[in-house]
């Protein structure tokens, strides 16, 4: 161990023994402020009292069973040095002033890393405000979904007006979001488990960024993001939820491996991508969602290698949407695979003449993989059907499953209708139908 570590868990374990508290309601922020900077201050379980400021290089280390533990009010841990540590507590009782973006770990110092923690009875989970470089890791994240319900491991039971015993239910929109990162720069978000939040993910004006391999579900969002760039989102699962994920005003976007399930309901879709270009979708699963992918004012984006399975609605494209690309993708068990809103556009359905595979195969006689005839996908009832929802009740119905394979051979005039020149019959390596 070294010496300034070992210094600073024997100042910390002598304190308590020395009577200065008890290990049950310890005072965190003078130990912190004794730490030198660039200190590690290891702490042995209990429970310690927020709220406290780090104002200066520290690694904050907790053994099992440590917790940090705020008033209702404010901030439990708030972060404003430079390279910062805080691993391995419970964080628990922020205040609820989504005004004030009360949280239970508060992040305004670059380079921080928040590792190791369960943070739950909090308005959001970590804040990340004007921070660059910061890494969220390996955290679990619960969104509070009741004011004055106490947690099993605390304390906190106070109402809105103080009193006590008081049992409200916070409304989604009343919570927070698991992670929440304004006008930051190369975060690293890795292996969280985030729910009950408002939106699992927030990203605004948050550049050059990676979130990998982290679950986010019973939430509205769980990822919401607008006018960032250049963020790279991998093997992540987003289900369960109003919406797998809402991307907005941005480019530059590389989506790749992530899974969108279950996220159903009357306006519940896999992602949303408005006025998202120049981006890349690949190897993505959209399954079982109401609307699996939704694109709108969205131009130039390539989706190579994402299976759109098992959902109401396959894909909805407007005609605002143009010069995007699809390739090599599986669209398999969905009642509608494409609804139209508007013209087609200019988007292309093969690109180097690998085109998509579709439910019911292509015909394919010279045995090279790709049908000998393009494949026509045409939405019959896509304008009456946001308008008088009862004609869904037509949806599947042999007579429109006919009218469907009329099309493939004679194309009727004035009918949206997306063509994939090079249909594949077999489903893409890599895809799934679950």
């Amino acid at each position: 161990m070294k010496p300034h570590r070992f210094l600073m868990t024997v100042l910390a374990l002598a304190w308590l023994a020395a009577g200065g508290a008890t290990l049950r309601a310890a005072a965190l922020q003078p130990l912190v402020d004794a730490a030198a900077p660039g200190a590690t201050l290891e702490l042995p379980a209990g429970r310690y009292d927020g709220p406290v400021v780090i104002e200066k290089p520290l690694t904050l280390r907790g053994a099992a069973g440590a917790e940090i533990v705020g008033n209702g009010n404010g901030n439990v841990v708030t972060i404003r040095g430079d390279h910062v540590t805080l691993e391995g507590f419970r964080i628990a009782g922020s205040g609820l002033d989504l005004g004030q973006d009360n949280a239970g770990v508060f992040v305004e110092g670059h380079h921080a890393t928040i590792k190791g923690n369960r943070i739950e009875e909090s308005l959001h989970g970590v804040y990340i405000k004007k921070a660059n470089h910061c890494r969220v890791e390996a955290n679990l994240i619960r969104g509070k979904e009741r004011v004055g319900a106490a947690s099993a491991t605390s304390d906190l039971a106070f109402g809105p007006d103080g009193s006590e015993n008081c049992d409200l239910t916070l409304g989604q929109n009343q919570r927070g979001n698991g992670i929440h990162i304004w006008n930051a720069e190369g975060a690293v978000m890795i292996d969280n488990e985030i729910r009950n939040a408002r939106d699992g993910f927030y990203f605004s004006f948050a550049n050059d960024s990676k979130v990998l391999r982290n679950h986010a579900a019973n939430v509205r969002f769980g990822l919401h993001y607008m006018y960032s760039d250049r963020n790279v989102f991998e093997n992540n699962h987003f289900e369960q939820n109003t919406a797998g994920a809402v991307l907005m005003y941005s480019k530059g976007l590389l989506i790749r491996r992530n899974l969108f399930a279950d996220n159903v309901g009357h306006r519940s879709y896999g992602m949303v991508m408005i006025a998202v270009d120049n981006s890349r979708l690949e190897g993505n699963r959209f399954t079982g969602n109401s609307i699996g992918l939704f694109l709108e004012l969205s131009n130039t984006n390539t989706l190579v290698g994402n299976s759109v399975v098992r959902g109401y609605i396959g894909v909805r494209l407007t005609g605002s949407s143009d010069s995007n690309r699809f390739s090599n993708n599986l669209f398999a068990g969905n009642l509608h695979p494409v609804e139209v809103d508007g013209s087609v556009g200019k988007n292309e359905w093969a690109i180097g003449g690998i085109g998509n595979h579709w439910a019911g195969g292509a015909v394919d006689l010279d045995g090279d993989g790709v049908g000998d005839l393009p494949h026509r996908e045409t939405d019959l009832l896509g304008p009456l059907r946001r308008s008088f929802p009862m004609v869904a009740l037509f949806s599947g119905s042999p007579a429109l499953n006919l009218v469907r394979f009329a099309q493939q051979s004679a194309p009727m005039p004035k009918v949206p209708t997306i063509i994939d020149p090079a249909p594949l019959v077999h489903p893409p390596e890599g895809t799934s139908f679950r």
